[in-house]
């Protein structure tokens, strides 16, 4: 049961980041992120006030529409109106943000579960407090622009240049606000040389090789084991032998700070240095090493226990394994947690590139949705065996990456078109990242999309 309520948003989620299109073109990304609000705002209140099982369950789904639209919805917004010396950072603090809602949630449920009376009120009171934000970025975007692009797209071209102006807050004889306003103009026509013919353009080959890759990263991201650890943390960590006072709570919210401070130095280290495809196998190689170590900790524990871990005490494998789990988080938050969304967002070409990103990260949230469903089934009847499978899942998404994914960081839209026009197997491809070029490329704001 508890499998079923929490994956039912994920579910929600993944048709909701599938039907984002549908609104976005019509009424404006804008608008179509208000909508979003409102239908995650709804669903938030009906679990918060559910009086039975029926009306949580609905209320998980309707706050899984909301939350996989404005997903898909908001990163696109922020690509489309960012200048570009600000575009590639703007495009990727969404991650460190998401990380940040998710340690402030695990510190609200222990201070429910230690200042509340026991009772309803422990559970309405930390689903009650989710509509806040939804409700802070429906009024907010009342006072934000429309997205450049859409405008643009839509021939609204005197809009675009008063938003241009508003946003970049620079005279209107200025040369950049001139030529950046001419690039969202040709930009917007190329799209509409393109209209009608947008699946023909996806069953490219050289674009489905695209979104295959960029479909299997999305996948891999959630087979890391991250949303396992994230939704059924308390378990992990009462599994360790740690249940005295609610310090499981507390724990979980000890991990959510590790993932906070890991993801905030990929954005000003990590990627810079390394590029893409390293990255990626260094965490997997860090999350590998975590769980099977974690694995192996558990399976001692289990069997100082006669195999029963509800039992169990914490001891020396007790404290190898909490410090595993804080492990996984540094190799997964510097790693698959933001390059993901990251190395999708560059890609695609413009013209498919919203429906692209709306099929991988549908795709993400579906694999979340079976993540959530068979994480308690697995913790239930293979304990231990449930870190080994991860572990396992990280060498094969390791050597996916050393195969089939190209590097894309310091290289230019033609030169990723070449990589994904040429071969398929990538591992002995001899491209150096130009540092250099790269750091006088962010002085100038000379950033690809």
């Amino acid at each position: 049961m508890k499998g079923n309520i929490v994956s039912l948003l994920q579910a929600g989620c993944c048709i909701g980041s599938l039907l984002s299109n549908l609104l976005a073109d019509p009424i404006g990304r804008k608008k179509a992120i208000m909508a979003y609000s409102v239908v995650f705002v709804l669903g938030g209140l009906l679990q918060a006030l559910a009086t039975n099982l029926d009306t949580m369950m609905a209320g998980r789904f309707i706050a899984g529409l909301g939350i996989g639209g404005t997903s898909a919805m908001v990163p696109m917004y922020i690509a489309e109106i960012a200048p570009k010396k600000l575009r590639g950072r703007l495009g990727t603090v969404w991650q460190f943000l998401i990380v940040i809602g998710i340690m402030l949630s695990y510190f609200v449920d222990y201070g429910c579960v230690r200042g509340l009376p026991l009772g309803n009120n422990q559970w309405r009171v930390p689903l009650g407090i989710q509509v806040i934000p939804g409700g802070l970025l429906l009024i907010g975007m009342f006072f934000l622009p429309e997205s450049l692009r859409w405008l643009a797209i839509k021939g609204k071209h005197e809009m675009v240049k008063a938003n241009l102006l508003r946003l970049r807050d620079i005279p209107e004889d200025d040369p950049e606000l001139t030529a950046e306003l001419q690039e969202i103009l040709a930009a917007a026509d190329l799209d509409r040389e393109y209209k009608g013919k947008l699946f023909s353009e996806l069953l490219n080959k050289n674009h489905l090789h695209r979104l295959f890759i960029g479909t299997m990263l999305q996948i891999f991201q959630q087979w890391t084991g991250t949303n396992a650890v994230n939704y059924y943390a308390p378990e992990i960590f009462q599994s360790t032998g740690m249940t005295a006072n609610n310090i499981d709570i507390l724990a979980t919210g000890v991990y959510g700070v590790v993932k906070v401070v890991f993801v905030a130095i990929s954005f000003f280290m990590v990627d810079t240095k390394l590029g893409r495809r390293r990255t990626l196998m260094i965490g997997s190689l860090i999350m590998f090493c975590a769980f099977f170590i974690l694995g192996g900790s558990i399976l001692g524990i289990q069997n100082d226990n006669g195999g029963n871990l509800k039992t169990a005490a914490v001891g020396a494998k007790g404290y190898v394994a909490i410090i595993m789990i804080y492990v996984f988080a540094v190799g997964y938050e510097f790693s698959w947690g933001p390059i993901c969304w990251i190395y999708c967002s560059e890609i695609f070409p413009t013209h498919i590139r919203a429906i692209c990103l709306s099929i991988t990260t549908a795709f993400n949230w579906a694999m979340n949705a079976v993540i959530a469903k068979v994480t308690p089934i697995m913790m239930a009847n293979i304990t231990y065996g449930t870190y080994f499978f991860f572990g396992c899942t990280a060498v094969l998404m390791g050597t996916f990456v050393y195969f089939l994914v190209p590097e894309t960081r310091g290289r230019s839209l033609e030169q990723i078109d070449e990589v994904f026009s040429g071969k398929i197997l990538v591992h002995n491809d001899t491209y150096v990242i130009d540092h250099g070029k790269l750091a006088m490329d962010a002085e100038q704001g000379n950033y690809h999309e």
